[in-house]
């Protein structure tokens, strides 16, 4: 009988509902899957076979590193290197690719640094460095934690261990490697970004002149969500680097989503002060307006915008933006012709647009809510795209296809 197809949310969920499952068995028994873990990953992969036969080949491969994950992680205090070989060798045996061991060696190097073993998870961390930003972080962890004494070896100061620490957070901020690609580890209370935002906070003090470990601190807190960690970060950020553009501008959209209007205003004017020939204040001071629903402040940027020659495509454009979010239906309507006449070559998205506003026209209350907010998205990100607005911090920070980063090693 031939499967029935579902949704590829429908499958995620169930795939999330099997792992708590066996998350649930690994925890609960523990001694006999050390005892036998040919049979425990030859049942994992017999069971993924079974309930997905479909599974696409990184699914399948994440959940058995998922799966691995919680074995280490529940395993005995101290195990030994020789099993935690052998834990990723069956591991490895049962993924449908044979490549790819960054999430199961980073599994196991978190696993020695728990029992003590820094030196040999720095061994298993170095395979990985610039692959991820936080496996940088961890490396450094590791020669901090040894230049305290706590593990101090034949021959090697704890001092220079320091140094090597040191050295590792400066490569970190110097090499852009993503934040990103360990997807395993993505949970803010991860033994890993634990490390992480550890030494970052070291790091603020070694190099307090280094705006790039603010930088980073950003974009990491904006990937997990945390809004008070990354508020936290651009106060400290734009106090002492008053003159950098990125921290600026990072405020600001902070401000916009937080809806703080009078904080988003500051901002602005403080780039009109320090950046008076680009582009950025000025459609920042439009995006305020706009989202303010102020047509005299509007007005203002308006002139400013035709004096540095933003080009007219873009200007009625955001005219029509206006009129929406002031809810003006008939001026929305009347503004939408002259955005087309002068549109050529952007039919397509024009034609979209048009859609949106028409379910702004003619929607009930909810329709009429959910085309403004979809209408005044697009349009920002048209412009932001056409005024070339964030560019340069396009290839920082969460892009995994970075070609300066390596690729995961076999």
């Amino acid at each position: 009988m031939e499967d029935v197809w579902q949704p590829e949310a429908l499958r995620n969920r169930r795939l999330e509902q099997l792992q708590a499952t066996m998350n649930d068995y690994v925890e609960k028994n523990t001694v006999q899957i050390e005892g036998n873990l040919p049979v425990f990953f030859g049942h994992v992969a017999a069971t993924l076979d079974r309930t997905f036969p479909d599974l696409d080949d990184r699914s399948y491969d994440d959940f058995i590193d998922g799966i691995t994950f919680t074995l280490l992680n529940v395993t005995r205090e101290a195990p030994t290197v020789e099993f935690l070989e052998k834990t990723l060798r069956h591991a490895m045996g049962n993924k449908r690719r044979r490549r790819g061991r960054a999430t199961l060696d980073v599994v196991v190097a978190l696993k020695l640094i728990d029992t003590g073993n820094y030196v040999m998870a720095i061994d298993y961390l170095m395979r990985y460095r610039n692959y991820d930003g936080r496996v940088n972080a961890a490396i450094a962890y590791c020669h901090y934690v040894l230049s305290q004494g706590t593990a101090r070896e034949q021959g090697l100061r704890p001092n220079d261990r320091e140094l090597h620490a040191r050295e590792e957070m400066l490569n970190l901020a110097r090499s852009c490697a993503p934040l990103d690609r360990l997807g395993v580890f993505d949970r803010k209370d991860a033994r890993l970004n634990r490390i992480f935002w550890f030494m970052l906070d070291l790091a603020f003090t070694w190099f307090p002149g280094e705006p790039e470990f603010y930088h980073i601190g950003i974009v990491r807190a904006k990937h997990e969500g945390d809004i008070e960690r990354r508020r936290h970060l651009l106060d400290l950020a734009t106090e002492r680097f008053s003159d950098n553009k990125y921290f600026l501008v990072e405020a600001f959209n902070t401000s916009i989503e937080q809806r703080n209007g009078s904080g988003a205003a500051a901002i602005v004017k403080q780039m009109m002060q320090q950046y008076p020939e680009d582009h950025e204040p000025i459609y920042f001071g439009l995006k305020l307006a706009i989202l303010g629903s102020q047509p005299g402040s509007y007005a203002n940027f308006r002139k400013l915008a035709i004096l540095k020659q933003f080009p007219q495509r873009l200007l009625l454009l955001l005219d029509a933006a206006l009129e929406v979010m002031c809810n003006r239906k008939a001026e929305a309507q009347l503004c939408f012709p002259e955005v087309k006449k002068t549109s050529s070559g952007q039919g397509h998205y024009v034609m979209a647009l048009e859609y949106i506003l028409r379910d702004f026209v003619e929607g009930d209350e909810d329709r009429t809510k959910r085309a403004r907010s979809a209408f005044f998205a697009s349009i920002d990100q048209y412009c932001m795209l056409a005024l070339k607005i964030g560019e340069a911090r396009a290839a920082f920070g969460l892009q995994s296809d970075n070609p300066g980063i390596p690729s995961e090693k076999t």
